[in-house]
């Protein structure tokens, strides 16, 4: 019987980062989406800083960000759900087809 505890352990990290990025937490972002946010982040507050009309652009980075990271990480959970799913489906194949030739010999 095959495992699957590693995909157990890979969905439970992904959905609490995604959990982290639903709350808006930038320790749930890759490194590089972090310096990204930190570049839109400070765009806006040199605007602000200046009392200009804030950045759209950089607003819409922002935003931008967050919503794919949140697709992507709905869609590795959904993959390692389905990967889980396929292991599970082999394994009890795998069962039925041993006790199928089992009851052959008796």
């Amino acid at each position: 019987m095959t495992s699957t505890r590693k995909l157990d352990q890979a969905i439970r990290v992904a959905e609490f980062k995604l959990a982290g990025v639903r709350r808006r937490d930038l320790s749930a972002l890759p490194a590089r989406e972090q310096a990204k946010m930190a570049g839109h982040v400070g765009a806006v507050i040199a605007k602000g800083v200046r009392g200009q009309q804030p950045s759209r652009r950089a607003d819409r980075g922002i935003d931008l960000i967050w919503q794919n990271a949140e697709a992507r990480l709905l869609a590795e959970i959904s993959a390692a759900q389905s990967a889980k799913q396929q292991v599970i489906n082999k394994d009890a194949k795998a069962k039925t087809d041993r006790k199928a030739q089992s009851k052959g010999w008796w």
